[in-house]
């Protein structure tokens, strides 16, 4: 019999973090079921099921509340605190299958808390973007409010436009208008917005607004990290080390859901060869 536990991700202090609510023994739901349910919590959730791959371990399943997704960070990272607190899974590295392929995870337990490592995979970059007119439009922002450096969309799972901000002032004070941005994620091929502010010593302030989620706000978006470090990595916006290269990624301030993740691009001979995001969950 399938079972709902609701956890609460990436959180950076009390009020704060990305819910999710995670079902396990789900193999006898169907896709209009799980999503029906995911509908009804309002939140991305993961669905977990045996594995049908010999090399992965379980089989997880992501929606959104208006479809399905084929990637969620921060629902890998609390399918894996329900799997290791029910006693479901007692080794690392574990395997997931997903509609993306195999994705490995480590966890590791620190004192009481479960510290959780995903995998992505190597960046990829869109050619295609809104103009800064349109753009600033569908931001409600002045051209000036830009940063340099490109305006991209980059996946390393699920592509989002990545957008330079000069300041957290301007940030926090975004209203978008919903409806162009999502027309214009639909045109140039991105699942969301992503503007951020980057502070000193790799340490980044970002807000994500999802194409047609079902909400207009996220407070913590695990992709949209991992693709924003890939970023800031592949055109050298910090300093790069041959070798784990580490973000602070802070996200949902601006909605009092304050939230953190951390977001890892490994670079030998000058060149991105591993993503990975890493972070922790509770369960409520």
């Amino acid at each position: 019999m399938f079972e709902t536990i609701h956890t609460i991700v990436f959180q950076a202090r009390d009020g704060g973090g990305n819910p999710c609510p995670v079902t396990i023994n789900a193999d006898g739901l169907t896709t209009d079921q799980m999503q029906a349910m995911t509908h009804d919590f309002g939140a991305e959730s993961a669905f977990l099921m045996k594995a049908t791959r010999t090399d992965c371990d379980i089989k997880v399943r992501y929606f959104l509340p208006l479809h399905e997704t084929d990637m969620c960070m921060h629902a890998t990272v609390g399918s894996i605190t329900v799997l290791v607190r029910r006693g479901l899974c007692q080794t690392s590295p574990i395997m997931l299958e997903t509609n993306l392929g195999p994705m490995r995870v480590e966890w590791e337990m620190r004192g009481e808390q479960i510290d959780v490592a995903v995998e992505q995979f190597l960046p990829k970059y869109q050619q295609t973007a809104p103009t800064v007119e349109e753009l600033c439009q569908a931001l409600r922002i002045a051209p000036n409010a830009l940063a340099g450096g490109p305006i991209q969309s980059v996946s390393t799972s699920r592509f989002k436009l990545l957008i330079p901000l000069i300041s957290k002032s301007i940030l926090n004070d975004l209203e978008p208008d919903f409806e162009l941005l999502w027309s214009l994620c639909d045109r140039c091929e991105t699942t969301g917005f992503y503007p951020f502010v980057l502070e000193k010593d790799n340490v980044l302030y970002t807000r994500q607004f999802p194409k047609r989620a079902g909400y207009n706000e996220d407070p913590a978006t695990g992709v949209a990290a991992s693709a924003l470090a890939a970023y800031l990595v592949e055109y050298r916006k910090v300093p790069v080390q041959e070798r784990w290269n580490c973000f602070t990624i802070f996200q949902g301030e601006a909605m009092g859901r304050p939230s953190v993740i951390y977001a890892d691009v490994f670079v030998e001979e000058n060149e991105i060869t591993r993503t990975r995001i890493r972070g922790n969950a509770k369960i409520l």
